[in-house]
């Protein structure tokens, strides 16, 4: 089994576009994480082994099915392998921050098998949305 991520952490970036990934969201001794969009306008960071399962799930979907050609290929063409630089940093560069909305404030969170990159904003909104219907959203995920 991979790592499992999980909690919140709220980050700045510099003036360069460099976040700080916190030290337990990255796998001992790994160089490159991938970046590629994310639900709701978050940008979602794999490690190599979780990217690769992730790529076995894509493989498995039916091509011949629009909706899932049209989410293989908009996930595909998303796709950005990053290198974390010795102080484990990542530059996530004028376009990456203009294509999903992202400021200088951050939020990362853990959600098992990778982690999300949210506009801190757009997070906050994000948590008091769901978090009101949070009972009914643990029933529907039983199912």
């Amino acid at each position: 089994m991979g790592k499992r991520y999980f909690g919140k952490f709220d980050r700045s970036l510099d003036t360069k576009g460099r976040l700080q990934v916190p030290p337990s969201l990255l796998v001992e001794g790994e160089t490159q994480i991938y970046l590629l969009k994310g639900f709701e306008g978050c940008i979602s960071m794999y490690s190599e082994e979780s990217f690769n399962k992730l790529v076995d799930k894509l493989e498995g979907m039916d091509f011949l099915d629009e909706n899932s050609r049209a989410y293989i290929r908009l996930v595909s063409a998303s796709i950005v392998p990053m290198k974390l630089d010795a102080h484990g940093r990542i530059t996530l560069g004028k376009a990456i921050l203009e294509d999903y909305g992202i400021s200088d404030k951050v939020t990362l969170i853990g959600v098992l098998d990778h982690f999300e990159i949210w506009d801190t904003d757009s997070y906050a909104r994000y948590n008091v949305a769901h978090s009101i219907g949070f009972d009914f959203l643990a029933k529907g995920a039983r199912r």
